[in-house]
Formats: structure tokens, sequence, C-alpha cells
């Protein structure tokens, strides 16, 4: 009898590749955690019906033609589950970078006392650099107990942060930034910054005694999401060259198996999970659009007549469905006729090295339609996410998603 196939059975290995389209041999070390049941893939050849007269009414032969490779993944978002450095990174890191979303490690800065402070910003001190948006996106934890997010930054060393708070921070205030992981949409401005921005990978999928290979894959994030109280999850959609199929063994692979962190304020942590315009929201869900365009080139100087995909432009999209309240409390009509801009923030405050959080510096009201949940009143919000400008990596800055 022949062996039948059990898809639960799969391993994953993903390398960025050096030379666009060439095999980079993923070893073990590339394994990378994945939902059972939330993985496909599809045939490298596809039918086109003949429309030939064959003296009959049955059809002729079908045209059999190449197709790009498309492979879904999704996995939910976690972190490393141990102290980050420039080699050790968040499990999913080649997968984020070939969907254009460049990882950038930044080494700790010790507690320092604030400079100055306000309600919603803070100056930082002296061991902190003095270049613009070098800690745009990422986490400052603050002596009276609070983790906020850096919106934006000056060479004034004048930090704008997601949050805001009761009473102006002072010098009695103590700032420090951990060891972390940002990754950040890019727009690469030549061919050198092309390799960089936008590499491409190999995928290998072990499944129950066989392996399929990929290469030249790039994705879009066709889901970036989550629910309250829940992690949050990615879906990637890439697309490459299908690089063969054989029998082989499923290997043996140490992933990131511990426990995703959720989207939760939690127990004793004055931080919101989930705000826009510095204002905590009551949500039931949360969902980023990136928009993304991707295209796979017709190339008959290749195997099955496309090359590698590319990526193009985005058009990012926050949408969430707030329990509505009083205008006075919130009026996002309002809003939207003035053309409003402020930050936002989504956060899964775990353990250490099990954190993420991700800064939206820039968003814009752009609908609200009403709706329920369950007896309650909602409104399903859309906002537009904007690049405030390049970071001090050369990233863009309409989202910046933090492992810390």
């Amino acid at each position: 009898m022949d062996q039948v196939i059990r898809p639960k059975n799969a391993v994953m290995l993903f390398k960025l590749e050096t030379v666009e389209g060439v095999d980079a041999v993923p070893t073990i070390a590339n394994a990378f955690p994945f939902e059972a049941d939330g993985y496909s893939y599809n045939n490298p050849f596809s039918e086109e019906t003949s429309n030939e007269a064959t003296g009959s009414l049955v059809a002729g032969a079908p045209m059999i033609v190449g197709q790009p490779a498309q492979i879904t993944i999704r996995f939910r978002m976690k972190g490393a589950n141990i102290a980050y450095s420039a080699s050790v990174k968040p499990p999913h890191h080649d997968l984020l970078a070939a969907c254009g979303m460049r990882g950038v490690f930044t080494a700790s800065v010790s507690a320092a006392a604030l400079a100055a402070g306000t309600v919603t910003s803070a100056t930082l001190g002296a061991a902190f650099a003095a270049t613009a948006q070098a800690y745009r996106g990422m986490p400052l934890v603050l002596s009276n107990g609070r983790t906020t997010f850096i919106s934006d930054y000056t060479a004034g060393k004048v930090a704008t942060l997601a949050d805001k708070f009761d009473a102006p921070l002072d010098t009695s205030v103590t700032a420090s930034i951990p060891d972390n992981w940002t990754y950040a949409g890019t727009s690469p401005k030549d061919a050198a910054a092309r390799i960089a921005d936008h590499p491409s990978g190999t995928l290998y999928l072990y499944e129950d005694g066989t392996l399929q290979k990929w290469t030249g894959c790039r994705g879009i994030l066709t889901e970036w999401s989550g629910d309250t109280a829940k992690p949050g999850f990615m879906t990637v959609q890439m697309v490459g060259v299908f690089a063969g199929a054989v029998d082989a063994p499923v290997p043996d692979v140490s992933v990131a198996a511990h426990l995703a962190p959720i989207v939760v304020q939690g127990v004793n942590r004055p931080d919101p999970a989930f705000s826009v315009n510095r204002h905590p929201l009551p949500i039931d869900n949360w969902s980023i659009a990136n928009g993304t365009e991707q295209e796979s080139p017709a190339d008959p100087n290749t195997n099955y007549g496309f090359g590698a995909s590319i990526l193009g432009g985005r058009a990012p999209r926050l949408e969430c469905n707030p329990k509505k309240t009083l205008y006075a409390v919130r009026d996002i009509i309002a809003d939207i006729q003035a053309s409003k801009q402020y930050p936002g923030k989504i956060s899964a405050p775990g353990s250490a090295y099990n954190r993420w959080g991700i800064t939206l510096p820039q968003l814009t009201p752009a609908s609200a339609e009403p709706g329920q949940s369950g007896s309650l009143r909602v409104e399903q919000q859309r906002y537009a996410m904007t690049s405030t400008g390049k970071d001090a990596y050369g990233r863009d800055g309409e989202a910046i998603l933090a492992f810390w």
C-alpha cells in the first residue's frame, strides 16, 4: 500500500539567498514555528482548456503551462524567548525580511534620568544617541513602572511617545531601552538597496517523508491581526519558483515552541495594550492590511516561465472595532472631517524576550461604520497608516514591529 502523507508531520526551513534564485540550502537552524493547519501550496503547472477543433465534440488535449509558486504560511507572533543580540533573532526574522521588513538590532541603553518631559514626550539623557529617528518604534522603559513606545525621535533627543501620562514626565524619572529587534517596511532607492531591503529566500517544506523546495521567494503579509486576549497572527504569502521534490525524512529540529504573548494589558501593568490617539480602545479585534503589490514577471528563460517575485508599493490600513462611546469622549467623525493625524500602538507584554509591540506613528482616520458586538454598538474604524519619513536606518515609518 502506498504511504499516505500526513500534513501535520511537517517542518519548514527558510533562509535568505546570497544570489536571487540560487538555493541557499537552509538547515535545521533555519526552522521556524507555524500553524500545522495554516499552510498551503500550489502545483508548478496549471491547465488551460484547448479550443482546437478536433472533428468531434470531444475537446483536444489541454495546454499545460507553468505558473508562479505560491506558498501560504500562518504563524503566531512570538519572540526568541532568550536574550537578543545581533545574532539571536526572533524566530521569523528571515520570513519578515523576505516580505520587505528589514530587521535592525539595537543594544540596550542603560537607565538615565530624563533631561525634561511632558505628558507625551521625554527628553532623553546623555547615553542616548543624538541621531534623528534612531529609536523610533522601540520600547522605552521608565522608572515609574511604565513601558511606552517612541513614535518620533529628534536629534535633540526628544522622544515623542505613543502614550499620554497623567502628569508631565520630569527629571525624577529614568528611562532605558532594552536589547531589541525592530522591523519596518522599506523602499529601496537603488539596486544595492533592493538586495538588502527586499532579499529573496529559499523555502524547504518537509512533509511526512517528502521534501519540496522553492527558490527566489518573496512574500507579502496577507494577514496581520489578532483578537483581544489572544496572540497576534501573521500570514505570509510567499511567491517563488518551484525547485523540485524528492523523498526525504523529516529532520529533527528545535523550534520556538514556547507560548506566544497575548494582546492584553494584564495584571499590575499600567500600560494599555491597544490605543489610538493615546486613548485606550476597547476592541474585539484588530488587523493591519499592508496592501503590498507583488508581481511575478513572465520570463521564458526560466523553468516555468516566471522569475522571482518582486515587491511593489503598499497602501497600509489599520482596522479595529472599538465600542462606541459618547462623542465628548471620542468623536472619530470629527477627526475624519478634520483630517487629524495621531499615533497608535498595539502590544503583547509577555515575558522578557517574548514581548512584541507595533508602533503606528501616523494614523489618519478614514472611515467609521456602525456595527454590533453582541448587544453593544461598535464602530468599525479604518485608519490610513502613512510614513513620517525614513528612520536612521533608511526604513519607512508606517509601522514598526519591535521584539524585546
